[in-house]
C-alpha cells in the first residue's frame, strides 16, 4: 500500500511540474498557430494553456534561447520557431519528406544540370531542408536551414498557391519588401500570380528575389491537398530562357504529382 501511495504521490508531482506545465505552454501555441500562421499572443496562449499570463512568458522565454519559439518584433506574437524542425524530423524518420523526396532531386539534377532545392513553410518564410549542387562551375549559391520569404522566390510561391486565403493575408500584412525591380509587392499582384501557377502548376521566380536568379518550382500535396513541401530548379537568368521554362515547369509538375502520391495526394 505504501509503494502504490508513493507511486501515485511521483506521477502528480511529475504532472504538475514545471516541464509538464511548460510543455502545455508549447502545445498551446502550437495548436494556435495551426489556425494563425502569424503566431499567437500571450493572452490567447494563456486561455488555451490554462496557465498565468506570468507564467506563460516565462515559459516562452526559455522556449526562445533554444529557438523551439520565436516571437515577432513588430506583433510581439509568438509562432513555434525553426528549432521545432530539427525534432519534426527526427521524429518523422525514416518516414520524412526530405528522406521520400531525395531520389527525385538527384533525377531532376540528372535531366537539368542545374540546382535544385527543397523547402518547407516555417511560419510565413520557407525553410531549405535539402540540396543538390549544380555540377556546372558557375551556379546558385544556398545553404541548408537558409529562410526565405514566400512572395518573392518560387518555392514560397508555390506553397502560398495551394494554402489558406488566411495565410496569403498574412504574408501580405507583414509587408512585401522589394529585393529586386521584379519583386511583386501588391496583394492584387500577388493574387494574379498565384491563379497562374494554380492553372498551369508550377511557380515561377522571374529574379524577384536575387536580381540574376531564375527558378523553377512545384508544390508538394498530401492526402488533404495541402502544402507540405516544395521544390524548385535554380540557376543564373541566362541559362533559363522562358522557353527552357516551360520545358521543367512541365517535367515538374509530373513529378510533382508522382512525389504527392507518396504522401496520398489523390490527384
Amino acid at each position: 500500500m505504501t509503494r502504490r501511495i508513493a507511486a501515485k504521490s511521483s506521477k502528480d508531482k511529475v504532472a504538475s511540474s514545471t516541464v509538464v506545465k511548460a510543455l502545455r505552454v508549447l502545445q498551446a501555441l502550437a495548436d494556435l498557430c495551426d489556425d494563425s500562421p502569424e503566431g499567437a499572443s500571450v493572452s490567447r496562449i494563456s486561455a488555451k494553456s490554462g496557465e498565468s499570463p506570468s507564467s506563460v512568458c516565462k515559459h516562452l522565454a526559455a522556449f526562445q534561447q533554444y529557438g523551439l519559439v520565436e516571437q515577432d518584433p513588430f506583433s510581439e506574437r509568438y509562432r513555434i520557431g525553426i528549432y521545432a524542425l530539427r525534432l519534426s524530423t527526427l521524429a518523422l524518420k525514416p518516414m520524412s519528406i526530405r528522406d521520400t523526396v531525395s531520389p527525385y532531386l538527384r533525377k531532376i539534377a540528372d535531366r537539368v544540370g542545374e540546382t535544385i532545392h527543397l523547402v518547407v513553410r516555417d511560419g510565413l518564410r520557407v525553410v531549405y531542408i535539402d540540396k543538390v549542387e549544380s555540377s556546372k562551375t558557375i551556379r546558385m549559391h544556398s545553404e541548408i536551414g537558409l529562410r526565405n520569404p514566400m512572395y518573392c522566390t518560387g518555392v514560397g510561391k508555390a506553397i502560398l498557391a495551394y494554402s489558406p486565403a488566411s495565410l496569403v493575408d498574412a504574408v501580405v500584412a507583414e509587408g512585401m519588401t522589394p529585393f529586386t525591380p521584379q519583386t511583386i509587392v501588391s496583394r492584387s499582384a500577388l493574387l494574379e500570380e498565384l491563379e497562374h501557377i494554380r492553372s498551369r502548376g508550377y511557380a515561377v521566380d522571374n529574379c524577384e528575389h536575387e536580381s540574376e536568379v531564375r527558378c523553377v518550382a512545384a508544390p508538394i500535396l498530401n492526402h488533404l491537398k495541402e502544402p507540405i513541401a516544395s521544390f524548385s530548379v535554380s540557376c543564373p537568368k541566362w541559362r533559363l530562357s522562358d522557353e527552357r521554362v516551360t520545358e521543367i515547369g512541365e517535367m515538374l509538375t509530373s513529378i510533382s504529382a508522382e512525389i504527392s502520391g507518396r504522401f496520398g495526394y489523390p490527384g
